[in-house]
């Protein structure tokens, strides 16, 4: 089986591309999202583990603008997998919402990673105390594409703002807007990734920023109006100088991939990623938090067979259960 190459923001030469396709038999694509940031580290690492564990298989991660673009660029037949969230997911899945049209069934899970916690931050000088004070501010909302920009959306349309017009919003990824804020261009910024992100890092170890609390009124006047939010806070310590924990919520972070990739090949892939939970620690932070018996949280979507297949061999706890809670 010959499955097409997208052309990644990784700056591969396509004749290099040609030439892993051709000593593959199967070639695997793992959208994330801009070079650099969280998931892309996680395809890299994934990758890495199929390339060394599964034979005829050539994995690689495609730096992309994020996990709504992800879902589209699987569904578009340009990757075989890719990041994305819980609701997404059910949508995709179903052909529902903006995916209405779609043929249902085309998208399926793969693995739950660690919930993304959503992130207001601004400088500690700012006069901004809590998410209500963004009325007539400059705020970075992610880049269009990303399901964090809409999550953005969410929170300040759930505050009664509107873009353009109570506050300047620019929409640019996330290690733009740090640097913007860092420069004083932004006075805050708004995403929804997975903890600790490399450019949050960054940026605390350059200025004095404060994580706003997002309080629970709000959070859960969010989550009433979606569900597919739940309550979870940015714990302590997550960042250098970060001592208590940030109230929050949060979105299910998963690895979606197509239904039609072979079970054999996603059977084999589940088991290289899993068997190596200790190398993908160190890849980055988040899959500390990884565990077998978690794998399926959050997904209201069914698994790939052959992940599936993976998972019953494992013992993984509750998957029967799961298994008939989604064929409803």
């Amino acid at each position: 089986m010959k499955l097409l190459n997208y052309m990644s923001a990784t700056g591969v030469a396509l004749t290099m591309a040609l030439a892993v396709q051709a000593n593959a038999d199967t070639y695997l694509s793992i959208g994330s999202n801009p070079v650099g940031n969280t998931a892309y580290q996680w395809a890299a690492g994934i990758s890495e583990l199929v390339n060394k564990n599964v034979s005829g298989v050539q994995a690689a991660a495609e730096g992309t603008k994020g996990y709504v673009a992800n879902v589209q660029l699987m569904l578009d037949s340009k990757v075989e997998a890719g990041f994305s969230n819980t609701k997404l997911a059910y949508d995709a899945h179903h052909a529902q919402g903006t995916y209405a049209g779609q043929a249902p069934g085309q998208i399926v899970g793969w693995m739950s990673i660690k919930p993304i916690v959503m992130h207001v931050i601004v400088k500690d000088s700012s006069d901004i105390k809590t998410p209500a004070d963004l009325k007539g501010k400059r705020v970075g909302m992610g880049q269009p594409g990303g399901t964090s920009m809409l999550d953005a959306e969410t929170l300040v349309a759930t505050l009664g703002l509107e873009p353009g017009k109570d506050f300047k919003d620019f929409r640019v990824k996330l290690p733009t807007m740090v640097d913007m804020l860092g420069d004083g261009q932004l006075d805050a910024l708004i995403w929804n990734g997975s903890p600790p992100m490399p450019p949050v890092i960054k940026l605390k170890s350059q200025h004095k920023v404060r994580i706003l609390d997002i309080p629970r009124a709000l959070s859960a006047k969010i989550r009433a109006d979606a569900p597919a939010y739940t309550e979870g806070d940015l714990p302590a310590n997550t960042y250098a100088d970060q001592p208590d924990s940030v109230m929050s919520y949060r979105l299910g972070n998963v690895l979606l991939i197509k239904s039609e990739v072979p079970e054999d090949i996603v059977y084999q892939a589940t088991k290289a990623v899993m068997e190596n939970l200790d190398f993908m620690a160190t890849v980055h932070p988040a899959w500390k938090s990884v565990k077998k018996d978690a794998i399926l949280n959050g997904f209201t979507v069914p698994v790939h067979p052959g992940a599936l297949r993976y998972y019953r061999e494992a013992g993984v706890a509750g998957v029967e259960d799961f298994v008939k809670r989604v064929a409803k």
